[in-house]
Protein backbone atom coordinates (compact mmCIF):
# COMPACT_ATOMS: atom_id res chain seq x y z
CA UNK A 1 0.00 0.00 0.00
CA UNK A 2 2.70 2.50 0.93
CA UNK A 3 4.78 1.65 -2.42
CA UNK A 4 1.45 2.93 -4.22
CA UNK A 5 0.58 6.12 -2.82
CA UNK A 6 4.27 7.02 -3.43
CA UNK A 7 3.68 5.83 -7.44
CA UNK A 8 0.53 8.04 -7.30
CA UNK A 9 3.06 11.29 -5.53
CA UNK A 10 5.54 10.49 -8.61
CA UNK A 11 3.00 10.75 -10.78
CA UNK A 12 0.65 13.40 -9.84
CA UNK A 13 4.08 15.31 -9.69
CA UNK A 14 5.50 14.30 -13.35
CA UNK A 15 1.83 15.28 -14.72
CA UNK A 16 2.15 18.77 -12.84
CA UNK A 17 5.32 19.24 -14.05
CA UNK A 18 4.41 17.96 -17.49
CA UNK A 19 1.78 21.00 -17.77
CA UNK A 20 3.87 23.32 -16.40
CA UNK A 21 6.52 22.66 -19.33
CA UNK A 22 4.05 22.79 -22.02
CA UNK A 23 2.76 26.15 -20.78
CA UNK A 24 5.99 27.54 -20.75
CA UNK A 25 6.99 26.63 -24.56
CA UNK A 26 3.29 27.85 -25.77
CA UNK A 27 3.86 30.84 -27.16
CA UNK A 28 1.29 33.66 -26.66
CA UNK A 29 1.77 37.36 -27.64
CA UNK A 30 1.76 39.81 -24.67
CA UNK A 31 0.82 43.27 -24.30
CA UNK A 32 4.16 44.97 -23.05
CA UNK A 33 4.16 47.46 -20.65
CA UNK A 34 5.23 51.09 -21.53
CA UNK A 35 4.18 55.08 -22.23
CA UNK A 36 2.24 56.87 -24.54
CA UNK A 37 4.07 60.09 -25.88
CA UNK A 38 1.56 62.04 -28.24
CA UNK A 39 2.21 64.41 -30.59
CA UNK A 40 -1.44 66.66 -32.02
CA UNK A 41 -1.78 69.81 -34.10
CA UNK A 42 -4.46 71.12 -36.52
CA UNK A 43 -2.90 68.93 -39.63
CA UNK A 44 -1.17 66.09 -37.50
CA UNK A 45 -1.43 63.28 -35.16
CA UNK A 46 1.37 61.03 -33.80
CA UNK A 47 1.57 58.21 -30.47
CA UNK A 48 5.07 56.93 -29.79
CA UNK A 49 4.77 53.83 -27.72
CA UNK A 50 8.41 53.02 -25.50
CA UNK A 51 8.61 50.44 -23.35
CA UNK A 52 9.37 50.82 -19.57
CA UNK A 53 9.64 47.13 -18.30
CA UNK A 54 12.08 46.32 -21.21
CA UNK A 55 11.52 43.27 -22.67
CA UNK A 56 13.46 40.82 -24.70
CA UNK A 57 13.14 42.44 -28.29
CA UNK A 58 10.19 45.00 -28.39
CA UNK A 59 11.75 48.61 -28.04
CA UNK A 60 9.46 51.10 -29.18
CA UNK A 61 6.55 51.99 -31.66
CA UNK A 62 4.87 55.17 -33.00
CA UNK A 63 1.89 55.59 -35.53
CA UNK A 64 1.10 58.64 -37.02
CA UNK A 65 -1.20 60.46 -39.54
CA UNK A 66 -1.20 63.64 -41.05
CA UNK A 67 -3.48 66.13 -43.51
CA UNK A 68 -1.77 65.73 -47.36
CA UNK A 69 -3.91 67.82 -48.80
CA UNK A 70 -7.84 68.98 -49.71
CA UNK A 71 -9.57 65.25 -48.98
CA UNK A 72 -6.45 63.37 -48.33
CA UNK A 73 -4.41 61.65 -45.75
CA UNK A 74 -1.19 60.39 -45.12
CA UNK A 75 -0.55 57.65 -42.52
CA UNK A 76 2.93 55.72 -40.98
CA UNK A 77 4.31 53.49 -38.59
CA UNK A 78 7.28 52.12 -37.38
CA UNK A 79 8.33 49.28 -34.96
CA UNK A 80 11.79 48.91 -32.97
CA UNK A 81 13.14 45.89 -31.35
CA UNK A 82 16.50 46.20 -29.28
CA UNK A 83 18.01 43.12 -31.38
CA UNK A 84 17.75 41.17 -34.59
CA UNK A 85 14.54 38.96 -34.63
CA UNK A 86 13.08 36.68 -37.10
CA UNK A 87 9.87 39.50 -37.55
CA UNK A 88 9.40 43.04 -37.12
CA UNK A 89 5.95 44.11 -38.48
CA UNK A 90 3.71 47.18 -38.10
CA UNK A 91 0.08 46.87 -39.34
CA UNK A 92 -2.17 50.21 -39.59
CA UNK A 93 -5.74 50.57 -39.42
CA UNK A 94 -7.31 53.96 -40.91
CA UNK A 95 -10.20 54.83 -38.83
CA UNK A 96 -13.55 57.18 -39.97
CA UNK A 97 -15.82 59.43 -37.79
CA UNK A 98 -18.73 61.24 -39.65
CA UNK A 99 -19.90 61.95 -36.45
CA UNK A 100 -17.82 64.71 -34.66
CA UNK A 101 -15.32 61.44 -33.13
CA UNK A 102 -18.15 59.65 -30.78
CA UNK A 103 -17.92 56.58 -32.95
CA UNK A 104 -15.28 55.16 -35.33
CA UNK A 105 -15.26 52.69 -37.72
CA UNK A 106 -12.08 51.09 -39.71
CA UNK A 107 -11.90 51.96 -43.69
CA UNK A 108 -8.83 50.59 -44.17
CA UNK A 109 -5.72 48.44 -42.41
CA UNK A 110 -2.31 47.64 -44.32
CA UNK A 111 0.64 45.91 -42.87
CA UNK A 112 4.52 45.51 -43.22
CA UNK A 113 6.41 43.05 -42.06
CA UNK A 114 10.91 42.55 -42.37
CA UNK A 115 12.68 39.62 -41.55
CA UNK A 116 16.32 39.29 -39.36
CA UNK A 117 16.40 43.16 -38.75
CA UNK A 118 15.70 45.39 -35.83
CA UNK A 119 13.09 47.36 -37.80
CA UNK A 120 9.82 48.04 -39.43
CA UNK A 121 8.48 51.10 -41.18
CA UNK A 122 4.96 51.32 -43.34
CA UNK A 123 3.70 54.13 -44.80
CA UNK A 124 1.03 54.86 -47.31
CA UNK A 125 0.54 58.35 -48.55
CA UNK A 126 -1.88 59.98 -49.88
CA UNK A 127 -5.40 58.04 -49.09
CA UNK A 128 -8.49 59.51 -50.54
CA UNK A 129 -10.66 60.80 -47.50
CA UNK A 130 -14.26 62.39 -46.83
CA UNK A 131 -13.90 66.21 -46.56
CA UNK A 132 -14.54 67.45 -43.12
CA UNK A 133 -14.82 63.44 -41.43
CA UNK A 134 -12.36 62.61 -38.30
CA UNK A 135 -9.47 60.31 -38.86
CA UNK A 136 -7.52 58.40 -36.30
CA UNK A 137 -4.54 55.75 -37.08
CA UNK A 138 -4.29 52.73 -34.72
CA UNK A 139 -0.75 51.02 -34.91
CA UNK A 140 -0.44 47.60 -33.83
CA UNK A 141 4.01 46.39 -33.71
CA UNK A 142 4.86 43.07 -33.08
CA UNK A 143 8.69 41.63 -32.39
CA UNK A 144 8.68 37.72 -32.99
CA UNK A 145 12.02 36.00 -31.86
CA UNK A 146 11.62 32.03 -32.35
CA UNK A 147 8.72 31.47 -30.10
CA UNK A 148 8.77 34.90 -28.03
CA UNK A 149 6.18 36.85 -29.50
CA UNK A 150 6.34 40.48 -27.89
CA UNK A 151 3.37 43.76 -29.14
CA UNK A 152 1.94 46.69 -28.69
CA UNK A 153 -0.58 48.92 -29.80
CA UNK A 154 -0.70 52.96 -30.64
CA UNK A 155 -3.26 55.09 -31.27
CA UNK A 156 -2.41 58.46 -33.01
CA UNK A 157 -5.07 60.98 -31.94
CA UNK A 158 -7.91 62.40 -34.35
CA UNK A 159 -7.36 65.04 -37.27
CA UNK A 160 -10.57 66.11 -39.62
CA UNK A 161 -9.67 65.88 -43.29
Amino acid sequence: MHKKRIAMALMSLLLVGGIYNVGAITSHAEEMPGYHEYVNTEDEAIDTWYGIARGTYLCDGTTGIKKAGSGLVSISGTTTAYKTCDYVKVGLHLDESSDGGSHFGNIASYYFQEENTTSCHGSKANISVTKGYDYRVRGGHTAIKGSTVESTTTKAGVITA
